[in-house]
């Protein structure tokens, strides 16, 4: 492979890779994680984040107040919490850089796409890239719980399913476990990326046994990755390089923008690669993540969370993009959504938590892939057995469970009452026949559940177990909105008197109808209206309103006037 030079990585923006709009690197130092499990693991699965260079702060705030539920502890402390005092998400990084992924590919000669296409990869560089709202991710965010691996909404409990995974990615979840790994020398990723241990590190390409993910862009960029032929010398090493690209850039970040090259000898040989589980252990970082993120881990996003914008277009009306791609047999699901809604194009954070908040299952598609038999056959690989099913997922040394039991409705569209998840969430990674079986097969949950209910059952039963709507009753948002909002309160405290004055109305016209009809039928034209008795009404109100006065004082003036 050719040497980047070193004058061009630092200085000169022909060799430097465009800046991802995607990428916002956090405005604070991020917080330690709090939580013992994989939570506190890098994203890299490769041992815990390095925290050289960290200065110690704060953690967030615990919300006091806030009771628990059978089923949801320490709601004080999740991400949840900040919905209920309105404030801003503490979010404040997105580490996932999909723009030069596909900016890379795109440029790659046909060979190396081909090569690329070929690996368990391949389907999910044909997405088109969507520009991301990131306002509703961090909404849905707050709405996940890594008790049950669900996301709560006021009407059911939903999950990521397997199923969702490889139809909206592309990317199987068969093979392989992937091992826990290790950190290798630094002159064997040097030999297996095609390049010398001085250009490592004259290029200050290494640190700590990882690579910089800016570092392997300018490896692309120096090579001539857009008319590099098969039989090319540097071919493998320019496909390891770019698939160590996309893992780091995609699926396994890092609080520091860099790569393990832990991941360099299920390269070697460059064929090993596709006999992996890749999908299952991106699929295990997403739920790894949100479970991080929605427990105060971490200011940043740190796994590939344009996967919940394209679950939001399939379940979730409100957010359903208004444009689509004609074609129906389209695979990945997600590459036939041609532009955002807009009615989420310019949404505000708040907006977005109102719209969950408010979410009926009138406007939730359960089975978004319910009549894609044949598709599912043909390119999920029997990942449709893991529906209804308990199943462990490994993630570099532990596991993060899928329980189908509380989502049956997602499988079948009918509701059950199930019992309650395992204490552990995320498991050690153990070879024994029960992970084995776990982890390929899941293990059956007929015991796991009652019969069929009906869901107004389901939903009295879930109230008592989930945390429902999670905003004050109307949004406190600045300016012409929050006006908006204090006339919508007042407009339903009012609602009482508004019903006894239209009723005095409707009586008013009726009586005025019978007089003038009276009047009509007199044969004797000296009778007039004043000497017709007058209808006798109830003294009309005063009208003024008082908007600052509070909800009693306006029932005591209803209940005044009533009688």
């Amino acid at each position: 492979m050719v040497r980047p030079k070193r004058a061009k990585t630092r200085g000169s923006s022909s060799a430097r890779l465009e800046m991802d709009e995607d990428y916002v690197p956090p405005t604070d130092v991020e917080d330690q994680p709090v939580e013992g499990s994989c939570a506190g693991a890098s994203s890299s699965g490769a041992g815990a984040t390095s925290s050289r260079g960290r200065r110690p702060s704060r953690l967030d705030p615990v919300v006091s107040g806030i009771p628990d539920t059978p089923l949801l502890r320490g709601l004080g402390g999740h991400i949840s919490a900040i919905c209920r005092t309105q404030e801003r998400s503490p979010i404040t990084g997105w580490r996932c850089s999909w723009k030069p992924v596909l900016t890379f590919y795109q440029r790659a000669s046909p060979a190396l796409r081909d090569a690329l296409g070929r690996t368990p990869l391949g389907p999910f560089l044909t997405i088109p890239r969507i520009q991301s709202d990131r306002r509703l991710v961090a909404a849905l965010c707050e709405r996940w719980f890594g008790e049950a691996n669900t996301f709560h909404f006021p009407c059911c409990e939903l999950a990521i399913t397997p199923l969702d995974f490889v139809m909206l990615t592309g990317i199987p979840i068969a093979g392989e476990v992937i091992p826990p790994l290790s950190v290798i020398p630094m002159d064997r990723a040097a030999a297996l990326m095609g390049v010398s241990l001085e250009t490592m590190t004259a290029d200050s390409g290494w640190e700590a046994g990882k690579v910089k993910l800016s570092w392997l862009a300018s490896i692309l960029e120096a090579t001539a990755i857009s008319v590099i032929e098969l039989n090319s010398l540097a071919f493998t090493s320019v496909l390891r390089v770019f698939l160590l690209f996309i893992l780091g850039s995609c699926f396994f970040m890092t609080d520091r923008s860099c790569m393990e090259t832990s991941f360099l000898p299920l390269m070697d040989p460059i064929d090993r690669f596709d006999t992996f589980d890749w999908g299952g252990a991106i699929y295990a970082s997403i739920l790894a993540g949100l479970r991080r993120v929605s427990r105060g881990g971490g200011r940043s996003v740190r796994f590939f969370y344009h996967f919940l914008e394209m679950w939001a277009h399939e379940y979730l009306d409100p957010f359903c993009p208004s444009l689509k791609v004609p074609d129906v047999t389209s695979f990945p699901r997600s590459s036939r959504w041609s532009t955002p809604s807009s009615k989420v194009d310019s949404h505000l954070l708040d907006k977005a938590r109102e719209e969950l908040d408010r979410l009926t299952l009138r406007r939730v598609t359960l089975q978004p892939f319910f009549d894609f038999d044949d598709m599912i056959q043909l390119h999920c690989r029997g990942v449709r057995r893991f529906m209804g099913r308990r199943v462990a997922f490994p993630y570099f040394g532990v596991c993060e469970y899928f329980l189908g039991e509380r989502v049956l409705h997602q499988s079948d569209g009918e509701f059950r009452i199930p019992l309650a998840p395992p204490l552990e969430m995320t498991p050690a990674l153990a070879r024994d026949t029960f992970m084995e079986g776990m982890r390929t097969a899941g293990v059956p949950i007929h015991h796991l559940v009652g019969e069929v209910v009906t869901h107004s059952f389901y939903l009295s039963w879930f109230r008592g177990v989930s945390i429902g709507p999670i905003m004050r009753p109307f949004s406190t948002r600045p300016g012409a909105t929050e006006v908006g909002g204090k006339l919508v309160k007042k407009y339903f405290q009012m609602r009482p008197l508004l019903a006894i004055l239209e009723e005095d109305n409707r009586a008013l016209i009726e009586e005025n109808a019978h007089l003038r009809g009276r009047c009509a039928t007199f044969e004797d034209p000296l009778v007039t209206f004043a000497a017709i008795p007058p209808y006798q009404c109830r003294p009309r109100p005063d009208m003024s309103f008082d908007f600052d006065a509070d909800l009693a004082q306006v029932k005591y003036s209803i209940n005044k006037y009533a009688h």
